[in-house]
């Protein structure tokens, strides 16, 4: 399946709703919590769907990793 090119898009994130959850020790990874009502409260709601499918496409596409635990994220991350 051959996806097309998709323009950049930008969503809003507001700092005081992101909760940081781990970072590589390198600084080069970093793993957050973001509270989903605060985003879409900042954005059109058509944007924040659009990421939504666009990620499912590309997790069933396999462009993404999933994790069954945290430990296994973690081991990742640190790797």
């Amino acid at each position: 399946m051959q996806t097309q090119p998709v323009s950049n898009r930008s969503v809003f994130l507001p700092l005081t709703k992101i909760k940081p959850l781990f970072r590589s020790k390198n600084g080069k990874k970093l793993v957050v919590e973001v509270d989903v009502e605060s985003i879409k409260l900042l954005n059109k709601p058509q944007t924040v769907d659009e990421l939504v499918a666009e990620a499912r496409l590309e997790y069933a596409s396999g462009a993404m990793k999933g994790f069954d635990n945290p430990d296994d994220l973690l081991d990742f991350l640190k790797s």
